[in-house]
């Protein structure tokens, strides 16, 4: 016997979960005004199919393609946190804009939300953003290769930064671990040279950081305040960081709020 067909909202459940890999219970109950139980059992359904797995705290792929599972697990913290921040970038993407996509899986969440008509440029040193991009058929990619780091799935090294010079794009976006005094912060000096690479080839710098990472300083300094021209958050950050983001200029936008 065929199993019964899948309904409308497990089929958009689906199509989520090809573009991101993970999706967790509570953002899919809020974005389609249901209860976490009818999600666990539209998922089990999904499960049952074999196509994805229910973990816990939300659905996965069952092989989500572009993903290792370091890549994965970091995907699944403050998931609804990152989504909100990509939504909110996409504001700051124009239809046929060049924009660079830094590697993370907060930066990685921007292309999983450009619609496959984007007719723009992705350029990207992330092989989860790369599969991606495979399936925008109207975009132009531009593949940053290098030595691939491979728990952050992200290719860095003289080559990377090699492939960057002579490229210019109207917005870079940025992922960071910390943002802390009138600085951003990053976990490992590897990568600070390709992070500043890109940020160099774009007209603007758009730096991502959920509210988890403010006051937390990290190990390696990226760049201060006054290198930056927008930063995206999901929660208005504490007053001090908000006054020395005023001090230098920096454009500051609250995810499903107005720009401050």
């Amino acid at each position: 016997m065929s199993p019964d067909p899948l309904t409308s909202r497990q089929i958009a459940i689906m199509e989520r979960l090809q573009k991101r890999g993970f999706v967790s219970t509570s953002e899919l109950a809020e974005s389609f005004s249901i209860s976490e139980m009818t999600v666990r059992r539209d998922t089990r359904k999904l499960a049952a199919r074999g196509v994805a797995r229910v973990v816990h705290g939300g659905v996965s792929l069952v092989n989500p393609a572009g993903h290792n599972a370091n890549f994965l697990a970091r995907s699944r913290i403050d998931a609804a946190a990152k989504h909100a921040v990509a939504v909110a970038c996409l504001e700051l993407v124009g239809a046929r804009d060049a924009i660079i996509i830094d590697a993370g899986t907060t930066a990685f969440e921007i292309v999983g939300e450009l619609s496959t008509a984007f007719q723009g440029t992705v350029i990207t040193h992330s092989a989860p953003a790369i599969q991606r991009c495979l399936q925008m058929t109207k975009a132009r990619t531009v593949c940053l290769g290098g030595e691939l780091l491979l728990d952050s799935q992200a290719f860095t090294g003289p080559m990377t930064i090699a492939a960057v010079e002579g490229l210019r794009a109207q917005t870079a976006f940025i992922g960071v671990s910390g943002v802390h005094a009138n600085a951003f912060y990053i976990e490992r000096d590897v990568e600070r040279p390709t992070k500043l690479a890109l940020m160099d080839a774009a007209d603007r710098v758009v730096v991502l950081a959920t509210r988890d990472k403010m006051n937390r300083s990290a190990l390696i300094r990226l760049t201060d305040f006054s290198a930056v021209d927008v930063l995206v958050t999901d929660s208005p950050p504490p007053p001090e960081i908000r006054t020395a983001l005023r001090a230098a200029s920096v454009e500051l936008i609250v995810a499903e709020g107005q720009p401050e």
